[in-house]
């Protein structure tokens, strides 16, 4: 399995810490980089390690709104803002915790082009001493682009620290995905002629699955009148591609059931949604995925609890608890529930790799290519092939993608395009009345930006 240790940046000053430090103030260490050393290519290693810590803080905070906002979460505490995201109120940009993740994005947007700028600035002079550390940095920022693709329905991406940006508008949110993809493609230049196989493969992961929801993305805009949308599924043949080559690589690799994921622990990065599930018990898993059942808003019928009973998603072959909600929540060496807020998030996998090629085959009509990429999936979990009896196909993959994809920020698009209302949504919510509703430009970036103030619809949603 690639893994990838967290790496804390400190401050706007940009002062990034690579190691542990004795205090955040110990100018002795030298593994601090201050400003005025960015233009220094020796520095490039710390940047692109920089790079990759406000990426995986983006992610760790941004995916709490938005996964409340799904059947994946639960709002059982006290703070109203959770509430609205629960019963399907979404593009709301006064919500006070989407509008506290939404800097953590933007900074992490932010640092990664300005690091590829001054990276690819290096290489092109021959004095960048790892060429790997700007392929790395490219797969951060493809991961970056793609994220925010997924989860915004509008974004501000020219902003630079002091200086306004532009919104992009709903209708060019699509421009992310293709940033994502030439960032990707660049780096999985680099990481082919050094050589690396293990950046290669999450270069070429990141790409497939960039191609995919960039595929997705015009299956829900223009916004959908009504859901399930009348043609989900993709078959995009760029993006089943990479996701084949992937998994090659990965065969190659040794790693069949490989994640990129990043990791968090006391000395580096914490993760907001391990400490609002875990420690503030402002919410736990929704009652699709566990028992004891929360039957609305609040629970105010019961099951506040977060501890988990048992596994409510079964597997609608084998009738047993799904194994992989079981792994990635009950692990006795990392699962979420038992690391507090240091638990890994996946970002990235071979098992979403075989579901876009099982989609693609199921939207081209081919059953045997689509049960062989399904079935060979299921056999990392020891689960019984699907032969076509008994679910249908679009049910196998939509019940595939909830288990597999859980908490990775995909969840939303999937309720959307296939029809499938949250439990907690409310009659007349715009999750209902306006599918295909993400997370807006919030407060804070509307009062400050501009070009919000000049023109505020310009940074509305849909």
């Amino acid at each position: 399995m690639n893994t990838h240790r967290s790496y804390r940046l400190l401050g706007a000053a940009c002062v990034l810490a690579i190691a542990a430090c004795s205090s955040l103030l110990d100018v002795k260490n030298p593994n601090n980089v201050n400003q005025s050393d960015l233009s220094n290519p020796a520095s490039a290693a710390a940047q692109a390690s920089g790079v990759l810590a406000t990426v995986e803080r983006a992610w760790g905070q941004i995916l709490t709104p938005y996964s409340i906002a799904t059947d994946e979460l639960t709002w059982i505490g006290s703070r109203d803002a959770w509430q609205s995201l629960d019963q399907g109120t979404i593009s709301e940009p006064t919500n006070e915790f989407v509008d506290a993740a939404f800097f953590t994005v933007g900074e992490a947007r932010w640092w990664a082009d300005e690091t590829i700028k001054r990276l690819r600035g290096f290489d092109s002079t021959n004095v960048l001493p790892d060429r790997d550390d700007l392929a790395r940095t490219y797969l951060f920022g493809a991961v970056i682009y793609t994220m925010i693709g997924n989860l915004f329905d509008n974004y501000p991406i020219g902003s630079d620290r002091t200086t306004a940006g532009a919104p992009l508008g709903a209708a060019k949110m699509d421009s992310l995905y293709k940033v994502a993809i030439a960032y990707a493609t660049n780096g999985i230049a680099i990481a082919q002629a050094t050589g690396n196989k293990d950046l290669e493969l999450s270069l070429t992961s990141e790409r497939a699955v960039a191609r995919y929801y960039l595929a997705v993305w015009a299956k829900l805009n223009p916004a959908p009148a009504t859901v399930p949308v009348a043609s989900p599924l993709v078959n995009d043949a760029a993006a089943v591609a990479d996701a084949n080559a992937a998994l090659a690589l990965a065969t190659t690799l040794g790693a069949a059931d490989w994640r990129y994921q990043f990791h968090y622990d006391p000395t580096t990065i914490s993760t907001d949604i391990g400490f609002e599930v875990n420690e503030r018990q402002e919410m736990r898993i929704g009652s699709a995925y566990v028992y004891p059942i929360c039957t609305v808003s609040g629970c105010a019928t019961g099951g506040r609890t977060v501890v988990v009973d048992s596994l409510a998603l079964k597997d609608p072959l084998d009738n047993k608890a799904d194994p992989e909600v079981t792994r990635f929540l009950l692990n006795n060496a990392d699962g979420f529930l038992k690391s507090t807020r240091w638990g890994p998030l996946t970002f990235l996998s071979a098992r979403e790799l075989h579901l876009i090629v099982a989609e693609a085959a199921l939207a081209a009509a081919d059953n045997t290519g689509f049960q062989n990429a399904i079935n060979a999936e299921r056999a990392l979990d020891g689960l019984s092939a699907y032969t076509g009896t008994g679910p249908t196909a679009l049910a196998m993959l939509q019940y595939e993608r909830q288990r597999n994809l859980f908490l990775q920020g995909r969840r939303l698009i999937d309720e959307y395009r296939f029809g499938l209302n949250a439990d907690l949504w409310q009659a007349g919510s715009e999750a209902i009345v306006d599918p295909g509703t993400f997370l807006p430009i919030t407060i804070s970036e509307r009062i400050a930006n501009q070009y919000c103030i000049a023109d505020p619809v310009s940074c509305g949603g849909r």
